[in-house]
Formats: C-alpha cells, structure tokens, sequence
C-alpha cells in the first residue's frame, strides 16, 4: 500500500500510559497506521468541545511508534480523515453525550470518517444489540423483576446475571437455582448499576471456548477461541483466559453474513462478536479486541486489513 502521509487520523482513546503495548487493539491499528505514514493524533473524550457547529478537540500528535507525543493544541475534527471512537466503557452518559455530539458534528462536516458511528454506537450496545437477533442467542431475558428471575429459574438450571453496561467481565456471576445467594447479588447488581439486569441461560460448554470473531465492514476476517481457565467460566484473556486458534461453523459464518449487512447499514466498521456453542451473546461496537491475538496465531494483520478498507472507502 502506497504511504499517505496528507491523511489524518485522531484516536479518542484512555491515557496511552494505561495501554499494554505488546497486547492493545488501538495500539496495534496506531502503529500500522504509523507505518503506512498517516499524520495520528490522540485525545480524550474530556477534551472536546461543541461550538457552533463545529467540534475542536485539544490533541497531540504522534511523534512515532514510540508512542511520545508532541506538545498539545487545539484542532478541528474536520480537519481529520478518519476519527475511531476507541475510549473503553462503561457505556455511561459520559460516553452517550460524547456520541451525541460527535454525531451533531456529523450534521455540519462532511469529515471525518467514524470507526465506529457515533449514532450506531448510541443505538447498538454490546448486550442490547444481540437482541435483535435473539433466535440466535442463548435463551435471554432483560428484567428489574424478582419474578421473572424466578421464571427464568423455572426453566433453566443455571443462570449467568450480566450488568447491562460493563465490559471485560466485569461483575458477571453464575448461580444455580440451589444458590441461597443468587437473589442477593441480582439485588446488587440493580442497586449498583441502576438498570435493569440480563438474564441468561448458561451454556456449559462455555469451557470449550469463547469465540470472538472480527467483523470489518461487515466481513469477517479472524476469529479467535477464548478458553477460560479451569473450573472458570469466564474465557476474557485478562482474567485468564487463553487463546487458541479456530475455525467457524457454518452456523457461525451465517451469523456473521446476517450481522454483516446490519453492520454495514449502521456505519459500524470494525466490531467483534462473541459466539458461545454457535449462540450469540455479544456484539462489541464501542471498542473490540481480538487483533494482536489473531496475528499471532494466523499471522493474519487485521489492522494493515482494516485501513486498506478505509482507504477504499474514503
């Protein structure tokens, strides 16, 4: 691919001192940009400002791939080619108003390009999305109510309680009906977050792998099984878990074709989907992993993938 080193790239991203280098996504698409000679700043959410039509944001360039930056100033957003939305969750009113007015911007600026839309991203949560398509999930029910606990009970032995908003596994339990404690963290769980509470059958052969497939511009290019440590159900590699190559089912390559086309319709441009037992039980808009993992298992370089594609878009 020829350089292009007139195009510019601003990445919304947490502090770079908090990122692993050997292991971050944004790390890794920064630094393929880096080589293929874009101009790539950062910047924070806490740094933009909406006026009058237009959004600055307070930013600092890229020296090189050592990651050192040049002093900051203020900039326009639509001075930029592309700008990826790459800040972690919570998916709170922080991050909502922040989505708010990088699409308000949309209204006014032809530039840049979102990775991903902000409108998609408010619209299409990680464990609200799959709801669109919950033939395809796990049996699954959103609920504040004790008594649709008890049914759900009723059916399924063994429940996972997810909060809506978090990332990374964070505060995902598991309980059998037998449980005395099961109750007590549900009511914890709404307290703390103050929404409601998904509800979700247990797959057990959660611990033959957690799939988690990378979708760029609709298409999948990787997909990487996630094996959670022994007598653990959670298979994300921060918590343990291991990665180990795979390949998908049919089932699991038709999903992603039917996610693809409402992907594509959403500006959603680079997504990860989780597939336990070929049941889908997340979608990742705001800021999915899986790249360095992929790399080194396939040797397969979705950043390098995932620009190309942008360059022909835009």
């Amino acid at each position: 691919m020829r350089k292009h080193k007139n195009m510019k790239a601003l990445f919304q991203i947490d502090a770079l001192s908090h990122l692993s280098p050997d292991t971050d996504s944004s790390l890794d698409i920064i630094k393929e940009g880096l080589k293929l000679g874009l101009n790539i700043w950062i910047t924070s959410p806490d740094n933009l400002t909406f006026y009058a039509g237009r959004i600055s944001f307070v930013a600092s360039k890229l020296k090189d791939s050592s990651l050192k930056l040049y002093k900051p100033k203020k900039i326009f957003l639509e001075k930029f080619d592309f700008f990826f939305i790459r800040q972690d969750p919570p998916f709170d009113m922080k991050y909502i108003s922040n989505c708010y007015l990088l699409e308000l911007h949309q209204k006014f600026n032809k530039k840049p390009f979102f990775i991903n839309d902000p409108k998609g991203i408010k619209n299409f949560t990680e464990k609200i999305f799959p709801l669109y398509f919950h033939s395809l999930m796990p049996k699954t029910m959103v609920s504040s109510s004790v008594k649709d606990l008890a049914y759900m009970f009723e059916k399924h032995d063994t429940l996972v309680f997810k909060p809506l908003y978090c990332k990374g596994g964070e505060d995902i339990y598991k309980f059998s009906r037998n449980d005395k404690h099961y109750l007590r963290t549900f009511q914890m769980l709404l307290t703390k977050y103050k929404s409601p509470v998904v509800i979700q059958k247990f797959i057990e052969k959660v611990k033959y792998g957690d799939k988690r497939v990378i979708l760029v511009n609709g298409k999948a290019v990787g997909a990487v099984n996630r094996i959670p440590q022994s007598g653990a159900f959670k298979a994300n590699l921060h918590l343990g878990g291991t990665a180990s190559s795979t390949k998908l089912t049919k089932k699991e390559i038709d999903i992603c074709n039917l996610l693809g086309s409402v992907l594509r319709e959403n500006k959603l441009f680079f997504v990860g989907i989780d597939l336990i037992d070929q049941k889908l039980t997340e979608i990742n808009v705001t800021s999915p992993t899986g790249i360095v993992q992929l790399r080194e298992l396939y040797n397969v370089n979705v950043s390098k993938l995932l620009w190309e594609e942008l360059m022909s878009i835009v």
